[in-house]
């Protein structure tokens, strides 16, 4: 079984989150910025960070900046 590409932008960014490397509080990049860092679409990355948002790892403030949250505490 073929993985998505946002499949690969989820784990990237989950993984950077559940180690620390993106902190609790941290603005997490646009996706502008992630899809030309990680050279996929635009796209992928909504898809990524929504997953990210359903299990409580980012708070998506639309007009604003993506936070990460404190998932130890929650």
């Amino acid at each position: 079984m073929q993985l998505k590409v946002s499949d690969t932008v989820h784990t990237h960014l989950r993984d950077a989150i559940l180690a620390g490397e993106l902190a609790p509080g941290a603005v997490v990049p646009s996706e502008r910025e992630l899809s030309e860092r990680l050279g996929v679409n635009r796209h992928a990355v909504r898809e990524a960070i929504s997953r990210l948002q359903q299990a409580r790892l980012v708070q998506v403030s639309h007009g604003g900046p993506t936070r990460v949250l404190d998932w130890q505490a929650t």
